[in-house]
């Protein structure tokens, strides 16, 4: 229950031997490369620096153009789909299959057939919808010329006169009407671009015309068009709606390429794995004949990677296994492994960093405490009855993801101490429901504050604990002592001084608090500095160190938000369960007021759960973590297959 057990493989074969070996590895899903191919790797391993190299099959290129194909027919058809809704959104729809039956599903499909099909209907969707902008753009254009009552052809066909259609700027209308007494001027429409007009002259004063309209800065309307506006825009009107018509019927015939859908996402993955396969290899270096591989996996699955090397490679191979040397801590890959409870909080962990290789992992020892204060801040044994119904329910009855299971598996275990302190407050849906509760938080306030700073102390504390226990652990009982046990000291002597100033205990207590003050506080100066070179410098550390002081101080007041969003929760849940009072009775009330309270509780019961999700995590990451854990490991990432649209199962 902790961080798996690592050790580094080295692993030597012939290259001939090298796909099979790579699939049934990618399979296994248990061993993470490390890439020999590094400059930095090379620099400190001379027996390496002898050898080519590793390189990417030419048959990659292939590989990547099959995967695009299936990856672009996939993101087309993805929005025409039938999208799943409610409750089967949460559903689990890949299929379980070894890369053995993936393989043979999509190497006896037609899936290039598929996807050309799927084109055409791309192409064909595109086209139509090319048809419409285009003309929607001539609609648009023909638009302000709408109430012209004549065809273009008509004017085209004019013989002793000229035209002129186009549009001028509003302020030159009045002054080119005076101008143009001679012409017949009528005005088409305004717009925000100007006035369209239709100037009619004589021919032998077209000239002249064009002259002083140009002088307005004229700008004309050219058209190949000879119908009417009016006509044009109405046909082109009713052949957009008859395309759209067509793209319905197209649409669905996209969204009846269900199994089609189904066979291009294996398609995705079968092609991942096998682009996987090619591309790993830019992690190995080879000779003319063999390959050397090298790589992570934990000691417990040792057994099993030499029993796929035996089983695929026979006497071809030599595989040698290294326990973890002192410089690799920071590159050894953290794969952590804790019973169902803590597994389920492995999130919280993952949100902040994971452990160095050579730390505890935080998972297990944070539990208790992320149980404990997400109950207290929630506390309403109604809203924890949701919880625990929902979760349950839908763990039992619905084929989750894994993701999703995780989620909902979380929310059932922080059930049960929401249920716990909302008895503790007697609160059920606020005061919805009376129950007598050994606390009162509207009363009991004082007693809610003290019981928040106990738990932050608590807590802080034990984080020190674990501190001291991995120094000592590391063989560094002095710094356990330097680091961990003069802050004890100190900090329970503030707290007994504390006490017996304020509840006048025996004055020597208040002696030995202050003696116990001065002793941790001086330890502290004078080995807070301990790494410095000089004397002063160890000295100005360690009186910083010191005023480090005001940090705890401050984490303290941080646990007071126990005490406040487990009060803002219930007051807000009482307030509105007292506006719902208010209803006006009769036939309203018994039919609003069951679906507001419903409506506003969720809404109570959401933000409650984000409020203590955030703050609970925020507890743990700042006053909790900051005693005893670093962090900065990387997470185990073994080279397996693709599971984006299928679940993995062995063989």
């Amino acid at each position: 229950m902790a961080i798996v057990k690592m050790n580094k493989f080295t692993l030597l074969t012939f290259k001939s031997h090298k796909e099979e070996l790579l699939r049934k590895l990618q399979e296994f899903s248990k061993v993470e490369f490390i890439n020999l191919q590094d400059e930095n790797i090379l620099e400190k391993n001379e027996e390496l620096q002898d050898l080519a190299k590793d390189e990417i099959s030419p048959e990659s290129a292939e590989l990547e153009e099959n995967l695009s194909k299936a990856k672009s027919a996939l993101e087309f058809l993805n929005s025409y789909m039938p999208k799943r809704s409610g409750i089967k959104a949460f559903e689990d729809d890949k299929e379980y299959l070894t890369i053995d039956e993936l393989d043979k599903k999509v190497e006896s499909s037609n899936w290039l057939n598929i996807y050309t099909k799927v084109k055409e209907q791309e192409e064909k969707l595109t086209s139509l919808e090319n048809i419409i902008v285009k003309l929607q753009g001539e609609i648009e254009v023909l638009t302000p010329w709408q109430p012209l009552d004549t065809t273009f052809k008509a004017l085209e066909e004019l013989k002793k006169t000229s035209y002129f259609l186009g549009s001028i700027a509003k302020q030159y209308e009045e002054k080119l009407m005076e101008e143009l007494q001679d012409s017949y001027v009528e005005i088409i429409s305004r717009n925000s671009n100007g006035t369209n007009i239709l100037v009619i002259t004589n021919k032998d004063k077209e000239d002249e015309v064009l002259a002083t309209i140009r002088g307005y800065g004229f700008s004309p309307f050219k058209t190949e068009h000879k119908d009417s506006p009016q006509k044009l825009v109405m046909d082109y009107t009713a052949e957009i709606e008859k395309i759209r018509s067509d793209i319905f019927f197209v649409k669905e015939e996209i969204a009846s390429l269900e199994e089609e859908y189904k066979i291009l996402r294996l398609v995705y993955d079968y092609y991942s794995n096998k682009l996987g396969r090619k591309t790993v290899s830019t992690n190995f270096l080879k000779t003319n004949n063999t390959i050397t591989i090298q790589g992570w996996c934990s000691i417990e699955d040792n057994e099993t990677l030499k029993k796929i090397c035996n089983e695929e490679l026979k006497d071809d191979y030599y595989i040698t296994f290294e326990d973890v040397k002192e410089e690799e801590i920071d590159d050894v890959p953290i794969k952590l492994s804790n019973h169902k409870l803590s597994r389920t909080f492995e999130s919280v962990t993952e949100m902040y960093s994971y452990p160095k290789y050579n730390e505890v992992d935080p998972t297990p020892l944070l539990v208790p405490f992320y149980l404990v204060f997400f109950g207290m801040m929630v506390a309403d044994a109604g809203y924890g009855l949701v919880m625990l119904i929902a979760s349950f329910c839908a763990m039992k009855f619905i084929k989750l993801t894994k993701k999703n299971e995780d989620f909902a598996r979380f929310f059932f275990y922080l059930s049960f101490p929401t249920i716990f302190f909302g008895f503790i407050y007697g609160s059920f849906f606020g005061d919805a429901v009376k129950i007598p509760g050994l606390i009162d938080p509207s009363r009991d306030i004082n007693t809610i504050l003290g019981m928040s700073i106990v738990l932050g102390v608590i807590q802080i504390f034990f984080g020190l604990g674990i501190k001291a226990f991995v120094l000592i652990k590391a063989g560094k009982k002095r710094d356990a002592f330097y680091d961990v046990g003069a802050w004890l000291i100190t900090l329970i002597s503030i707290g007994l001084l504390a006490g017996s100033i304020m509840l006048k205990w025996p004055p020597i207590m208040k002696y030995v608090s202050i003696g116990g003050l001065i002793l941790g506080s001086v330890v502290i100066v004078l080995t807070g500095g301990r790494t410095e070179k000089t004397k002063g410098a160890q000295i100005g550390q360690g009186l910083y160190a010191l005023y480090g002081i005001t940090g705890y101080v401050s984490d303290l007041v941080s646990y007071t938000r126990l005490m406040a969003l487990g009060l803002a929760g219930g007051s807000i849940a009482g307030a509105l369960n007292m506006l719902i009072a208010q209803l006006p009775q009769g036939i309203v009330a018994i039919i609003i007021g069951p679906i507001i309270f419903v409506l506003a509780h969720v809404f109570n019961l959401l933000l409650g759960l984000l409020g203590a999700y955030v703050h609970t995590a925020r507890l743990q990451y700042v006053e909790y973590f900051s005693k005893f854990y670093e962090g900065g490991g990387k997470p185990f990432t073994p080279f397996k297959s693709s599971e984006k649209y299928i679940n993995l199962k062995n063989n």
